[in-house]
């Protein structure tokens, strides 16, 4: 700081004589000497002046503080263990690299043994590991094994139990279907019988009524003809009159049952139930009978009449030919009644049988689906329990191998800690280099006892350079990390250094109240050796493209900021201009001036609007 200061004193008073003898110097040549320049009056004066063409640049702040370089790196190297030294690998100023040897110390015979002894005991316990951790693979690899033919032969067990419900229930679907084909043709077989019966019984309504007719006819009652039977009613049952009296009974008792019957017919429905049929089947064939029993009463009838002149034998013989075929015609109709009824019988004994039978397929095939599916669910529910049994026991094979691995990773982790430990051991008697750099002092001879902890030889690094400074309370806000930092030394005049903050402290140090900064600099060519003492100018504000001038040039009039410009004929106009401070040597224009504009920054005496000047360089 001593020297920065004495510098920069030295270059002021260099400055000041210079302008003294320029001043001198031309005072004395205007009192000998007519002007260098002709103008167009000779009375007018003309004031020789320095100037500067505004133009934008670059402007810093700093701050200039001084310091001692130091090597970035510096260390102290002891051994960690004590020993003779047998041997010194590097010398005082020479260069060495990190983890170059330096010293050896002798190395303990025990120490070697234990070492071999280490190595041949980790190599036998891997040996010891990988056959334990192979035989527990193995067994996890055979119980995969075992649980995948489990679950394949599951999977066939399930496909063919599948394959023969589906069969099941195949044979199930036909059987219910006969089923419903046997009782719905059974059902249209009966419904048929039942259909054809209805037709015989309208025939033999039919056959009832014209038989009765023809009894009407004769005992002259309806139905028939009432007066039909006037040529012979006087000796009609002449000869038994007790025949007369049973015919018209039975006539009305199968009349009655005639009508029944007739009505009960013609009150059927389209869609009559078969119950209908079946209780009308008995009231026509209660017909027919009563009527084939007035029939045969009337034959006898007429058998006990007798003939007159107005009825004779062929009449009385015509009239039981009637009835003979009436008789016939009822007694066919009987038989065809009985026929019919006969076949519904035979219908519904056949739908019985075939319907049972049927019936019984189909429970056989829907039981034998029940037992297929009964059986595949007790095949799956064997299947699921064998297959966790076993994946149970891939899982405790599995932990087991985790264990023979854990347990082998234990053994061999404190087998290699013994090695690592006589290793370390070993390594220890060899003191590397810890950092790249020159050995800077070697504090140990060969054959001597180097004591553990106890500095061997001494490092340094001075590819880098660190400067250490502390700054005040008003400074240490304007500077942040990687901050730039200008850097010059009294060994290189000429040159300047580029270096950067790279340590700020929190804390001020508690007697001096100053913050502690750290900055460093590439020093790779080594110029820079450690203990010189290096001016800083840290950079704390830097503005580009701007227009800036000296403080110099700058004078103040009524308050305001002024500077004196030159115009196109070299005459002096004063213009107010308005500034910022940037540093200790220029401000910044923030209004009055533009670029290429020229101001007065030397002779700017007392100048005035309008002075014609003389430019000097």
């Amino acid at each position: 700081m001593k020297n920065l200061i004495i510098n920069k004193a030295i270059k002021i008073i260099g400055a000041i004589l210079i302008i003294n003898l320029i001043i001198f110097g031309y005072i004395f040549l205007a009192g000998k000497n007519e002007p260098a320049v002709n103008f167009e009056s000779a009375d007018e004066n003309i004031i020789a002046v320095q100037t500067y063409k505004l133009s934008p640049k670059t402007i810093s702040s700093d701050i200039s503080l001084s310091g001692t370089a130091q090597p970035m790196d510096e260390v102290i190297v002891s051994p960690k263990v004590s020993g003779k030294v047998v041997g010194i690998y590097a010398r005082e100023g020479e260069e060495v690299g990190t983890n170059q040897i330096l010293i050896q110390l002798e190395q303990d015979s025990a120490l070697l043994v234990s070492y071999n002894n280490a190595q041949s005991s980790i190599t036998n316990t891997i040996a010891s590991a990988n056959q334990d951790i192979s035989a527990a693979e193995l067994t996890v690899a055979a119980t995969k094994i075992n649980l995948e033919n489990i679950k394949i032969n599951a999977a066939e067990n399930t496909n063919n139990s599948k394959l023969t419900i589906e069969s099941a229930q195949i044979s199930m679907n036909s059987a219910k279907k006969s089923l419903i084909n046997i009782k719905n043709t059974n059902e249209q077989t009966i419904q048929n019988a039942y259909d054809n019966i209805k037709t015989t019984m309208q025939s033999n309504l039919t056959a009832i009524k014209t038989a009765l007719t023809a009894v009407g006819n004769i005992i002259g009652e309806s139905p028939g003809d009432p007066s039909a039977n006037n040529d012979y009613k006087n000796v009609l049952g002449a000869k038994k009159s007790q025949t007369l009296t049973n015919t018209k009974n039975l006539f009305f008792q199968a009349k009655n049952d005639y009508e029944t019957s007739d009505i009960n017919y013609n009150n059927l429905s389209n869609n009559y139930f078969l119950l209908e049929i079946d209780d009308l089947i008995d009231e026509v064939g209660n017909s027919l009978n009563s009527t084939r029993e007035t029939l045969v009463k009337t034959k006898i009838l007429l058998d006990n009449t007798i003939t007159t002149s107005d009825f004779t034998s062929v009449d009385l013989n015509a009239l039981k030919t009637s009835i003979d075929a009436n008789l016939a015609s009822i007694q066919s109709a009987i038989s065809s009644l009985q026929a019919n009824q006969q076949t519904i019988i035979n219908a519904k004994l056949a739908d019985v049988s075939s319907s049972d039978t049927a019936q019984s397929a189909y429970e056989t095939a829907q039981s034998a689906l029940d037992i297929k599916q009964q059986a595949l669910i007790l095949a799956e529910s064997q299947s699921k329990s064998q297959i966790d049994a076993v994946q149970k026991q891939l899982e405790l094979t599995q932990i087991n191998l985790e264990g023979v691995k854990k347990r082998a990773d234990q053994q061999i982790a404190a087998a290699q800690g013994q090695l690592d430990y006589t290793q370390a051991q070993l390594n220890n008697t060899t003191i590397p280099a810890p950092i790249s750099g020159i050995v800077n002092q070697i504090f140990i001879d060969s054959g001597e006892m180097a004591a553990a902890g106890n500095p061997v030889a001494s490092i340094v690094n001075t590819s880098g350079i660190k400067i250490e400074l502390s700054l005040t309370e008003f400074d240490i806000g304007k500077v942040a990390f990687g901050q730039e930092t200008k850097i010059s030394c009294a060994a290189y005049p000429d040159e300047e250094f580029v270096g950067n903050v790279y340590y700020i402290s929190s804390v001020a140090d508690s007697i001096s109240k100053k913050f502690p900064i750290k900055i460093q600099l590439d020093n790779k060519d080594e110029k820079i050796k450690a203990g010189m003492i290096a001016s800083l100018e840290i950079i704390t504000k830097k503005q580009e493209y701007i227009l800036a001038i000296p403080k110099s040039a700058i004078f103040i009039k009524d308050g305001l900021e002024k500077v004196y410009t030159i115009g196109c004929d070299n005459k002096i106009i004063i213009k107010t201009i308005k500034t910022e401070i940037v540093n200790n040597n220029e401000v910044k224009i923030v209004e009055g001036l533009s670029e290429n504009d020229i101001i007065v920054i030397e002779g700017n005496y007392e100048l005035k609007n309008g002075d014609i000047i003389s430019v000097s360089n």
